[in-house]
């Protein structure tokens, strides 16, 4: 059988309107991200089984407006979590220019072989979303699954299931905030 995996991106919060990174800093849904949420929900494809969700603030406000329409109990996992961007959190690309000059002319937060300082490697987020993804297909074969998570983990969904190259995952343009993809699994 297979599963049908429905990878969604949080509704937008100030931080993503300022275009900043927003990693793991737990910030609620701006009032557009709250509308975003509510389109969600209501563009959803047929029947879902489940509804698995981060456990990050953003993620389960876009999750609810689901679970009020579709009756659904969210299942939170933490290897749907954002990435940490460690000292880059909070930062807009050109305050982390100035901040750190060396580091963001390497630009180190989109590499594989380095990364912001008390950052998350990116293979190991990789290999944190390649874990929970097993977990899906284990738990929920032949069903369609309904993900909200975080754009840094939609990116190695699509790196994971699509085949991406390792060149490519940075390229791939980004989901935006409150949409979803369609993903069939075998």
């Amino acid at each position: 059988m297979a599963l049908t995996l429905l990878p969604a991106r949080h509704g937008q919060t100030d931080l993503n309107t300022e275009d900043r990174w927003q990693g793991r800093l737990d910030l609620p849904l701006n009032a557009a991200g709250l509308v975003q949420a509510e389109q969600l929900a209501l563009s959803l494809p047929g029947a879902i089984d489940a509804l698995v969700v981060s456990p990050m603030l953003r993620a389960r406000q876009t999750a609810e407006p689901v679970v009020l329409a579709r009756g659904l109990v969210p299942r939170f996992d933490a290897d749907f979590r954002e990435r940490d961007f460690g000292l880059f959190e909070g930062l807009t690309a050109e305050e982390a220019a100035q901040q750190f000059p060396e580091l963001a002319a390497r630009n180190v937060a989109y590499r594989w072989d380095e990364a912001p300082p008390e950052a998350e490697p990116t293979r190991a987020v990789v290999d944190r979303v390649a874990r929970g993804l097993a977990q899906l297909r284990a738990r929920h074969d032949g069903q369609t699954v309904l993900l909200v998570s975080h754009g840094f983990v939609v990116r190695c969904l699509r790196y994971l299931i699509d085949g991406l190259s390792d060149a490519a995952f940075f390229e791939a343009e980004r989901i935006p905030n409150g949409a979803f993809l369609t993903r069939q699994l075998p």
